[in-house]
């Protein structure tokens, strides 16, 4: 039986700010399926084009699946959300993926005149919407009881989606609670840092340490569900010279000590020899084997790609 520690590796690739044109998603496109990305992933930010038109647009010009990494559950009504997953998910032959999160950019909520509640409610409404867009996908309609997270919604005749009986979802987080959620109730868990109840992420929650502690909380929550579960991780930099280098490191982009940096799953170095083996390594240890790439990695990646493809 596939667990997560002999899962085939994954590689996904996040469009940047440089694919603001049907023609530069198409080049990305085409660039990433070359180099063996199997997937184009698209994050949801107020103040930047909207995620599912850019992945139908990269669908439409490759043959990659396509997925939400992630949408923010409070910039959508789940019947909205639900019409729009399956409709996608419909027009790509069924190759969505559906990455959801609870929202966590403080900024974004204040810019649009929305309220940023605490994280508590926020995680509470994301899960009612999860179990909404599930019955939604798979069902055609959403029976949900008024409760603390939605007003009563009683809706029929909407679309279903291609893949049954939904699209994998993927939830990630950085806390025990989220993290065990998504143990129980997504395909793939993403591990993040962890949000910060003001907004933000903590930037120290990146290190081997805090991983060990999330890879500890998902599998004790997801119990047999661990044999099915695939794990997603972002990485945040490559450094090819890290090994090689003398003198001063370069400036990094989040607050990592250099002697966490090679140990921290959200970073890779060395060649590629060397990057190939440090991944299948921290499958063995974690189980993780579902990596989101940088349009600025994917030059470097590629022989790396390569060694780890099937």
């Amino acid at each position: 039986m596939t667990s997560p520690e002999s899962r085939r590796f994954r590689f996904g690739l996040v469009l940047d700010g440089s694919a603001t044109t049907r023609a530069a998603v198409a080049e990305l496109g085409h660039r990433a399926e070359s180099a063996g990305i199997e997937v184009i992933l698209a994050a949801d930010h107020l103040g930047s084009m909207a995620p599912l038109p850019r992945l139908q647009a990269a669908a439409e010009a490759t043959s990659l699946r396509i997925g939400t990494h992630v949408l923010n559950n409070d910039l959508r009504h789940p019947t909205l959300l639900a019409q729009e997953l399956a409709t996608v998910d419909a027009m790509t032959d069924g190759r969505l993926e559906i990455g959801i999160g609870a929202g966590w950019n403080r900024p974004e909520y204040e810019a649009a005149g929305l309220a940023f509640d605490p994280p508590a409610v926020r995680v509470r409404r994301m899960r009612a919407a999860v179990g909404m867009l599930k019955q939604a996908l798979r069902d055609g309609e959403i029976d949900h009881g008024a409760d603390a997270a939605y007003p009563e919604v009683r809706q029929r005749h909407l679309p279903v989606s291609v893949q049954r009986p939904h699209p994998p979802f993927m939830i990630g987080g950085g806390g025990p609670k989220l993290l065990s959620y998504a143990a129980r109730e997504a395909e793939i868990v993403g591990i993040d840092p962890r949000s910060l109840p003001g907004g933000g992420s903590d930037p120290a929650d990146i290190t081997e340490a805090a991983v060990d502690r999330k890879v500890g909380w998902i599998r004790a929550a997801a119990g047999p569900r661990w044999a099915e579960l695939e794990l997603n991780i972002a990485l945040f930099e490559l450094d090819p010279e890290f090994r090689r280098r003398g003198g001063q490191p370069p400036a990094r982009t989040r607050g990592i000590a250099e002697d966490e940096l090679a140990r921290s799953p959200h970073y890779l170095v060395g060649d590629a020899g060397e990057m190939a083996e440090t991944l299948l390594a921290r499958r063995e240890r974690w189980g993780i084997s579902y990596i989101a790439l940088q349009p600025a990695h994917l030059e470097t990646m590629r022989p790396v790609i390569a060694r780890l493809s099937g």
